[in-house]
């Protein structure tokens, strides 16, 4: 949100203390006056008076109404972004439908496959952060069960790690898919970098991790990584997990 600048308070309260200051002295001079001289000195007077009462008045009507435009601006902008939102997660709840809907088995599966780009795709983009890349892995149950990468959308680059059971990072990865839990890295260069490393290239810093399960169904995970560290607050996490929800409803309609 664009902020207001508060204009500096001391102007304001100067201006006032001359006008505090003029009113006495104009009184003090009025008695000392005559004719027009003290006429002239009770309109000073008066007017200091007045001037004195009404800036700080003023001033607080002026930040009243700055406050108010602030808010108005917070307002719109809210209406900005839930419209974006809505916008962008129309076509994966109109994909949904459709899969929902569809009886012909090649037809659904043709949707179905459709999903998870779309879904890629609309997460990377609604996080607002700068080269982000959104990531699905499927669960295979092999044996051996493991996690491997079909897809990934926003910042270019292959993601390589299959996430394999009996390695410490394969163990980790779906130990938290089977359990429908999530996680968040601030920064994989400190924390636990080789057991969530997506690729060769080690460029990511920050990473979510959600499961995308229904039930005690799962069918793989939704990863979202960005180059710089701590690149991911709430509002993207539970954007990914919303996300991750739509794609485990999709992989669930038979």
């Amino acid at each position: 949100m664009e902020r207001t600048r508060e204009p500096r308070a001391w102007p304001w309260v100067a201006v006032a203390l001359v006008f505090v200051v003029l009113s006495p002295v104009a009184s003090m001079l009025t008695r000392d006056s005559t004719g027009r001289t003290s006429l002239a000195w009770v309109a000073v007077q008066a007017l200091a008076t007045a001037a004195a009462f009404l800036i700080p008045q003023v001033r607080q009507i002026r930040s009243e109404q700055r406050q108010a435009k602030a808010e108005e601006r917070e307002f719109d902008t809210r209406v900005e972004v839930e419209l974006a939102f809505n916008d962008a997660l129309e076509p994966v709840v109109r994909l949904l439908g459709e899969l929902a809907q569809e009886t012909d088995h090649v037809q659904r599966e043709r949707r179905r496959a459709q999903m998870v780009p779309l879904v890629l795709t609309t997460t990377a983009q609604l996080t607002g952060q700068d080269r982000v890349r959104a990531c699905w892995f499927a669960l295979d149950p092999g044996p051996p069960e493991r996690l491997q990468p079909q897809e990934s959308l926003g910042r270019a680059g292959p993601v390589t790690t299959v996430f394999s059971r009996g390695t410490p990072s394969g163990d980790a990865a779906l130990d938290l898919v089977t359990t429908n839990g999530q996680l968040v890295v601030e920064d994989l260069t400190a924390d636990a970098s080789d057991l969530w490393r997506l690729d060769d290239r080690e460029v990511s810093r920050s990473l979510v991790v959600v499961a995308v399960a229904v039930g005690n169904v799962a069918h793989g995970m939704v990863t979202l990584d960005a180059l710089e560290a701590d690149g991911f607050d709430d509002d993207d996490v539970a954007l990914v997990r919303l996300m991750a929800g739509l794609l485990g409803a999709a992989m669930s309609i038979r």
